[in-house]
């Protein structure tokens, strides 16, 4: 790649390349036949004595002990008064947590969009399926308020290695107690399957109740935000009592799921089953069914079942002994269009796995969330920062799936953002898994292949060639989906052209895959370069190309010009259409090259200063929730390079310019200088800029299961685009690695935060070879890098 670079003295050092054809082995690690002299010349160190670690031996009960611990977030009695659910998931469907283990929450089901007429598509809240209610003799469970008088012994731990909520409390109803235990997971092996198991023990004898239900949520208060302006939006929210839901606080007014309309459903005490089926708001069915275990040792039992216009219900009438255990298992199969079949097979789903057990379904489960953590990001001290990690990847994977083209909504399995999907898809998630599940990430970016028609009409309707993509896409149908009152950001935020773009070049060169990018990504990054063609404007009087009236990444500009990310990443991925051409031997359009070559790349105007857009554009950088644009030219996928001096002037100026916000701003920004502050060799600035996580009470992570916000105040939260951007931070920013046509090369070298005696990359996939990764501190201070090829399954 023939690459323009910014104003500056550049870098002059060459790439340590780490896989290539020529590369030379010493003692089991990847370097470059330019450092072969210098690694023959040191002794190579053991891992264990490169960062100085005195942890016991393998397969130490502590050891064992410690690493499960960082897979672990528990709920107590202290949160009862501050608690944000988290949700299982297996990339097709979810359920929400709740705070009794029993309580209906939502759920949704990739695809499944509410479309009302007046309203944005959002996603429908598929029925909720998890509820097992228990009615003691004078009082519902679920109706129950919580307290720590009433609830006592109160632990609900999210087991992230297993992927399984476990709840256990003691309920004190009167004179009334009873011990609950519930175990709950959305089957990682058995995609359909989702199952909720409790364990009841009364401390005392009589008759009881349990209600096992599906019930569809009631319909949402609507605002009618596909017609309301800016100024509209912001009145209504005012109205509402929401003064600062357009600036950045709570936003919760507009985040409410869609509807899914029952339109059959039912049950049998027979075979203790239920049913209900429907679809969304002029949108895609679904059907769920549940079959219930009993226990074999119960009396009297009287069964019923109840159906409602939104929900059905098994309720069962029993009589039971003081302190003996009784398990109630609910075991649920959900379909929707295109995915599974129908109300009837989900029966026959359900009848099969309830004959399978919760044994044998537990254990498969378990095992597949196994196998998925052997690829792992590992560190040596940092308090918090390993179970942060693990919460990361955790809600990254159970967002994800494999062989299909499936995007990620911006705030995973919830209605946050609309469940639209956003550059954060590409850009934010798709490299954050690359190396460690690529097959994952590939069905993210092959949702923007399915959806090229969409983007091609889209550039045709607004005038351009090509393809432009949706600033804001609905996941299902790749329409533009942007609410009115951001009709700026859907015209004009145009560089999610760009990350589209270098995300399948991305998957290319971490995979080689020739007849992949031949046949799927070449069309999509041939027609996103024919869009920059159409869309930069020759500057005749400077002999230069432009891009004029974008709105910046930092979205209070919605009319600049020049914006530096935007013309950068047009840039790249007119570069990388001329690459992929000539790997796959067609010839490329000349007016690629041209425009790449001639493309304006500002950075500094002619005092000297560095600048987001053009400076004839006043910057207030004081008032904004990002105040710059320019840490976004670290994102790895971007593979930004310029002269070291550039470099540390556009960190400078992003330091300068975010400190005033620092305790507002989108965490997104932040994340992008973490990996900043690593190129230039500033590694506590690090620590401070990946949101705190190295310490306790990280202000952008909700209480107690680690989900993360969009800012310190706001409700925008599963932020995929932080969790993507803070796995980024440590596997491309600390190691200093980038992904070329070269290889898996040292852009930067690495770097460490002193709180760290290491980070490894575990079990990475690069062009079909398996990789660990160590970044490890020597005695003297000095921070190496170490890449071991290994064999594969290994």
């Amino acid at each position: 790649m023939t690459k323009q670079r910014m104003t500056g003295r550049f870098r002059g050092n060459a790439l340590l390349v780490l896989w290539v054809c020529g590369v030379i082995f010493v003692s089991g690690v990847i370097v470059s036949t330019a450092m072969a002299r210098a690694a023959m010349a040191t002794a190579p160190v053991s891992a264990a004595a490169a960062h100085g670690s005195t942890a016991p031996a393998r397969g130490s009960t502590a050891t064992a002990r410690a690493a499960a611990d960082t897979f672990r977030l528990t709920a107590t009695q202290a949160n009862f008064a501050e608690y944000y659910p988290t949700y299982l998931a297996n990339g097709y469907w979810s359920v929400a947590s709740s705070l009794l283990g029993t309580a209906p929450t939502v759920a949704h089901m990739v695809g499944i969009m509410d479309y009302d007429a007046d309203d944005v598509s959002r996603p429908a809240a598929i029925p909720s399926w998890n509820e097992i209610d228990y009615f003691d003799g004078g009082a519902w469970l679920n109706g129950s308020t919580v307290g720590a008088q009433t609830h006592t012994g109160y632990d609900q731990t999210l087991d992230m290695h297993d992927g399984v909520l476990r709840t256990r409390y003691r309920w004190i109803d009167g004179e009334r107690a009873t011990g609950v235990s519930v175990t709950s997971f959305v089957s990682e092996s058995s995609a359909h399957l989702g199952v909720v198991s409790l364990e009841l023990t009364p401390h005392f004898s009589g008759p009881v109740r349990l209600r096992f239900t599906l019930q569809s949520p009631p319909l949402p208060k609507r605002l009618p935000l596909a017609r309301m302006s800016s100024d509209e939006f912001s009145a209504a929210a005012v109205a509402a009592h929401q003064e600062d839901l357009v600036s950045g606080g709570h936003r919760d007014a507009i985040w409410y799921p869609g509807h899914v309309e029952v339109k059959d459903s039912g049950g049998d005490t027979d075979t203790d089953t239920l049913f209900m089926a429907g679809a969304a708001i002029r949108g895609r069915t679904v059907a769920l069914a549940a079959a219930v275990t009993l226990p074999a040792d119960l009396q009297r039992v009287h069964k019923t079942v109840q159906t409602a216009a939104d929900a059905t219900a098994l309720e069962i009438e029993v009589q039971v002994r003081r302190n003996h255990h009784y398990r109630f298992t609910k075991f649920v199969a959900a379909s929707g269009a295109d995915w599974g079949g129908g109300a009837a097979e989900d029966l026959a789903a359900a009848r099969s796995a309830r004959l399978r057990g919760l044994r044998s379904l537990l254990g498969e489960h378990v095992k597949a969330w196994h196998e998925l953590w052997r690829s792992d990001i590992l560190v040596g001290g940092g308090g918090e920062l390993q179970r942060t990690i693990h919460s990361d990847l955790f809600y990254l994977l159970e967002n994800s799936t494999v062989d299909t083209a499936w995007p990620v909504g911006a705030c995973g399995f919830s209605s946050h953002y609309f469940g639209h999907v956003f550059w954060d898809n590409d850009f934010w998630v798709f490299p954050s898994l690359l190396l460690l599940h690529p097959e994952r990430a590939r069905s993210l970016i092959q949702f923007r292949q399915r959806t090229l028609p969409q983007a091609l009409s889209r550039a045709t309707a607004h005038g351009f060639a090509g393809a432009m993509y949706p600033w804001e896409a609905d996941p299902w149908s790749g329409e533009d989906v942007t609410p009115a009152f951001a009709v700026q950001n859907a015209d004009r935020e145009i560089h999610v052209n760009g990350a589209v773009a270098l995300a399948q070049w991305q998957y290319y060169l971490a995979t080689h895959d020739r007849a992949w990018l031949e046949d799927r990504a070449f069309p999509v990054i041939r027609s996103v370069a024919d869009f920059w063609t159409s869309r930069a404007a020759l500057n005749s009087a400077k002999a230069r190309y432009e891009i004029l009236g974008v709105t910046s990444p930092e979205e209070d500009y919605t009319n600049v010009n020049n914006e530096i990310y935007t013309n950068q990443v047009a840039h790249q991925s007119l570069e990388a259409a001329v690459d992929a051409a000539q790997v796959l031997g067609v010839a490329p359009d000349p007016k690629w090259r041209e425009v790449a070559d001639a493309l304006y790349l500002p950075s500094m105007g002619d005092s000297g200063a560095f600048f987001d857009f053009d400076p004839t554009t006043p910057h207030d950088k004081s008032t904004s929730w990002m105040a710059t644009s320019v840490p976004m030219l670290s994102i790895p996928a971007l593979d930004f390079e310029a002269g070291a001096d550039t470099l540390e002037g556009l960190f400078r100026h992003s330091t300068t310019a975010i400190g005033p916000v620092r305790g507002r701003a989108n965490q997104m920004v932040l994340l992008m200088l973490a990996i900043q502050a690593a190129n230039v060799g500033e590694p506590d600035y690090f620590s401070d800029f990946i949101g705190g996580s190295e310490r306790d009470n990280d202000p952008f992570l909700k209480p107690p299961f680690n989900v993360r916000s969009e800012t310190p105040q706001n409700d925008s939260t599963y932020l995929l685009a932080s969790s993507g951007g803070f796995v980024q931070a440590l596997v491309y920013g600390l190691t200093g690695l980038r992904i070329e046509e070269a290889g898996l090369v040292e852009k930067f070298p690495p770097t460490l935060p002193k709180s760290l005696s290491y980070l490894r990359l575990v079990n990475l996939e690069f062009r079909g070879k398996a990789l660990d990764v160590e970044i490890s501190r020597l005695p003297s201070g000095r921070v190496v890098r170490r890449v071991t090829s290994k064999a594969a399954g290994h």
